[in-house]
């Protein structure tokens, strides 16, 4: 036993940097909003290509378009599981600010850049949702309700 408790103060240190990471907080998204994401980095990586010159993975990583998979990927995860919702990592949003950013300076089309502050304002809306996240199979999920199924009536 130690005079004045150090050895159990550093291995309670020990203990608490060994915990489990805590798992990101994520909020749902509606397919709507999946495809408005798709449309506005897609045309961002679109506008890049033609207009930066920039290599093909810092076009991709600029335009937020490697985004897109991943959510479709969660999507399927979230229909599998019955939930309405698509989780969206709260830290993605940076991904679809990019992307807006980028269409402002590559001359994006005015309907695309308008859908994506839209978009912008909705993401920051529903940041105030997030909700700690679970993985399944290596994907996201979000842990919740199943989506409502119809209800049946009897003649």
């Amino acid at each position: 036993m130690s005079i004045f408790g150090r050895r159990s103060k550093r291995a309670a240190g020990r203990t608490a940097s060994v915990a489990a990471p805590q798992p990101p907080p994520a909020f749902a998204i509606t397919m709507d909003e999946l495809r408005s994401i798709e449309r506005v980095t897609l045309h961002a990586r679109a506008q890049l290509r033609k207009l930066s010159g920039s290599s093909a993975s810092t076009v991709t990583d600029a335009s937020g378009s490697a985004l897109v998979p991943v959510l479709y990927e969660r999507a399927g995860a979230a229909h599998a599981l019955g939930h309405s919702g698509i989780p969206m990592l709260v830290s993605e949003i940076a991904h679809v600010e990019a992307a807006v950013v980028n269409l402002e300076s590559y001359d994006g089309h005015e309907v695309v850049l308008c859908e994506g502050y839209a978009l912008l304002n909705r993401l920051a809306f529903l940041n105030g949702q997030a909700r700690v996240t679970q993985e399944i199979g290596g994907v996201v999920t979000l842990p919740g309700e199943p989506a409502d199924t119809p209800k049946t009536t009897r003649s």
